[in-house]
């Protein structure tokens, strides 16, 4: 009987939940859950629309720019802890609501319309000579040899476009003072109308979410493109959560884009319809404190970002000690009541009698 207890107690450890290939991914589910998720902003058809997307002409992004879908973010969850990817990253594999899926770049070229030829930026970044005197001349009208990060030295149309990036199509969190060298990188192709290719680099920004599974990552990234793939799985495979959305699109607003436009002939939301555009833009009063007092509201986004992180950090480790605690007091009530139990199973089997009461006059 003992033996038999074990073999079903075994067995019941090993099991593992049905939405999962493996218990490792049922383990990295729960790193990903504990992840924030960033939703990408969308443009609405207003006039912001017609203002920002001509920037973006050279490329095919414009439907993914205005795509608004909802979705629960439990199927993103599961296809990025099932995730598997080819060596060179042209498909994710993964198993959602019970059901093996594929996403490939072809995929992303029929149902997001973008395009699938051209350079592999990731890998661009990593090994070619990038020419950052080109690159800053098309940014911030400079010739600096190296990269420059600073945001508020950007050009009107590359900050616009940068922002619209770093919110839509390449999210990151926290840190608005600051541009990435693959942010800069393309930026630079967007304003010189040269192509790229732009499934590969949704595909690799995925793909760079699976280092969150890893345990030795301790500082975990913000999660985002969940729209994007819960929409190709709805297209491709029917799938839909059974549950109502728990994320709802998030949309651009005039007031965000009003300071990149620096145009003070607009207040409020333009209710008086269409204006004839002046001839010369409209001076912007001392560019130098203008300046400064976007980068001192970026700096103080960048350090609330911070803390916000660290209150997160904190509350994790709390949890974590908690769960500690608790799983060190249920094996201790498991050692009492095996206690228990062997000795009730003592007393069971041989059924000892108490000795009889003998009269000591007798």
């Amino acid at each position: 009987m003992a033996s038999s207890s074990k073999r079903s107690k075994v067995s019941k450890g090993s099991s593992r939940n049905e939405n999962f290939l493996s218990k490792d991914n049922e383990t990295a589910y729960g790193r990903f859950s504990a992840s924030k998720i960033t939703s990408s902003r969308i443009l609405i058809q207003s006039d912001i629309n017609f203002q920002i997307l001509p920037l973006f002409s050279s490329t095919q992004l414009s439907f993914i720019l205005t795509l608004s879908h909802s979705y629960h973010k439990e199927m993103f969850l599961q296809f990025l802890s099932n995730l598997r990817v080819t060596p060179e990253c042209t498909r994710l594999s993964s198993f959602v609501m019970q059901q093996k899926v594929t996403i490939d770049k072809e995929d992303l070229g029929n149902f997001l319309h973008l395009r699938t030829e051209g350079d592999r930026l990731h890998t661009l970044i990593q090994e070619a000579d990038i020419s950052w005197s080109l690159v800053n001349d098309t940014l911030r009208g400079n010739k600096d040899k190296v990269h420059q990060p600073r945001v508020y030295t950007l050009l009107q149309n590359a900050r616009i476009i940068q922002h619209v990036l770093r919110s839509s199509i390449i999210p990151k969190a926290g840190d608005r003072v600051n541009i990435t060298p693959l942010l800069s990188l393309v930026t630079h192709l967007i304003m010189t109308n040269t192509p790229f290719d732009e499934a590969q680099l949704i595909l690799d920004y995925i793909h760079s979410l699976s280092d969150i599974r890893h345990p030795q990552i301790k500082r975990k990234k913000n999660i985002a493109l969940g729209h994007l793939v819960c929409y190709i799985l709805e297209k491709k495979y029917n799938l839909i959560y059974p549950e109502p959305p728990t994320e709802e699109p998030i949309f651009f607003t005039n007031a965000s884009f009003r300071s990149l436009f620096h145009d003070p002939t607009v207040e409020g939301e333009d209710s008086e319809g269409d204006k004839e555009a002046p001839s010369e833009p409209a001076p912007v009063p001392n560019q130098n404190a203008f300046h400064d007092i976007i980068q001192r509201f970026d700096t103080m986004e960048t350090n609330f970002g911070q803390r916000f992180d660290q209150i997160d950090l904190h509350m994790k480790t709390q949890e974590d000690r908690h769960n500690l605690d608790m799983a060190w007091i249920r094996g201790q009530t498991d050692y009492i009541n095996q206690n228990v139990a062997m000795i009730n199973s003592y007393f069971t089997a041989f059924n000892p009698q108490p000795p009889s009461d003998q009269d000591p006059g007798a």
